[in-house]
């Protein structure tokens, strides 16, 4: 008969082979085998290895596939990949898309614009806060009627407060505008 030890380890064998699915820590998953594929399929582009070097951003499907992993942790994703896969893509850059995927972390100042500011944001740049599921990405540029409302809501400090449009918005608006895009627009226009 075995020592106990040895059927412990045997069957602790046993259950990591047989379930190579998902990296579990202290009995909570991180990320599974869809997720670290649906990253590589996604954020191809930005991972080859050498260069040059792509800057992914935040509101693209790529970010959106990094965000879907819990904390965004990419070591997670990193000890998941197969030998093929490390030579294949880039570890470095995929562990760079945790800082690169962030969202930006919300001011912690609220409301100085009003609702007629925040409804000329929406009606104005409607095309450029559309939801992710838009193939193409739009950018506004100055002098456009988009940049133009974006101007007219009041500074916090020397940044224009786009947070204040965003706690205005209605769980409907929320579901039908990107949120991150309207937090972005400042840096377009």
């Amino acid at each position: 008969m075995l020592p106990l030890w040895k059927v412990t380890f045997l069957l602790l064998v046993v259950f990591v082979m047989a379930s190579p699915h998902h990296v579990v820590i202290s009995k909570r998953t991180i990320c599974t085998k869809k997720q670290k594929e649906k990253i590589l399929e996604k954020c191809n582009y930005f991972i080859q290895p050498g260069y040059p070097i792509y800057l992914v951003s935040r509101d693209s499907p790529c970010c959106a596939a990094v965000r879907e992993v819990q904390d965004r942790d990419m070591e997670c994703v990193i000890m998941m990949l197969t030998r093929q896969q490390k030579t294949q893509y880039s570890v470095k850059k995929i562990r760079a898309l945790h800082r690169l995927c962030e969202l930006p972390s919300l001011p912690k100042m609220i409301g100085t614009c009003t609702t007629e500011q925040k409804d000329a944001v929406l009606q104005d740049c409607k095309k450029f806060i559309m939801p992710v599921n838009q193939r193409r990405r739009l950018v506004p540029i100055m002098g456009q009627p988009c940049c133009n409302g974006v101007n007219k809501v009041p500074k916090k400090g020397v940044k224009i407060d786009m947070q204040c449009v965003v706690e205005l918005l209605t769980d409907e608006e929320k579901n039908h505008h990107d949120v991150s895009k309207i937090l972005n627009l400042p840096n377009h226009c």
